[in-house]
């Protein structure tokens, strides 16, 4: 009898909150290892415990929208090396697992008489994409395949569109289905959806 498939979704509050009915179908156990407020250091230092155990035969990675936000921001270039560090970490540690590297989200940064924006305030959607342009571009160099999100959830406009979030930077339901539409075009590849 073979093992059941088994799929890692690990990231930080974006993975955290993701509703988990949406992968209803999925034909593996999906294990959601988001950690709200993680940065990329703090993921490399929880992959062995998270994603290194349960042995899965493919990794979601979402990660560095908290090293973005927080004020001492490290760089499109770091954020994106340390992203590709962890995940080659966990590949060495598990050569035959298929991991996946998600580019950063959107955010809604415009100022509204309301809270919002508030976590964005002051960020860029540019910047965003800098890092996102990184990530690809090592990507492309080792080998790991990349998943652009961000395409998937960015408005005509420049923005994340307002009804895809509660706060600037995380998700409502509708715009967590934006993201489905995404990976699932990723785990019907990977025949994991039919």
């Amino acid at each position: 009898m073979s093992k059941e498939k088994v799929i890692v979704l690990f990231g930080d509050s974006l993975t955290d909150y993701f509703p988990m009915e949406l992968f209803q179908d999925v034909e593996a156990l999906v294990y959601n290892r988001g950690q709200a407020g993680s940065t990329v250091p703090e993921m490399a230092a929880r992959a062995e415990t998270e994603v290194v155990l349960l042995d899965p035969d493919l990794v979601l990675l979402q990660g560095g929208a908290n090293d973005y936000l927080l004020p001492f921001y490290r760089g499109a270039e770091t954020v994106a090396g340390q992203l590709l560090g962890t995940a080659e970490r966990i590949l060495k540690k598990l050569p035959q697992t298929r991991i996946y590297i998600e580019s950063l989200y959107p955010m809604y940064t415009r100022k509204t008489g309301n809270a919002i924006p508030f976590w964005s305030e002051g960020k860029s959607n540019e910047e965003i994409q800098e890092v996102n342009s990184q990530i690809e571009k090592l990507c492309r160099k080792t080998g790991i395949p990349y998943v652009d999100v961000y395409r998937g959830l960015i408005g005509e406009d420049g923005e994340l569109p307002f009804s895809y979030t509660v706060d600037g930077v995380h998700l409502s339901r509708e715009g967590y289905e934006q993201v489905w539409k995404v990976l699932s075009r990723v785990l019907t590849a990977e025949k994991f959806l039919r």
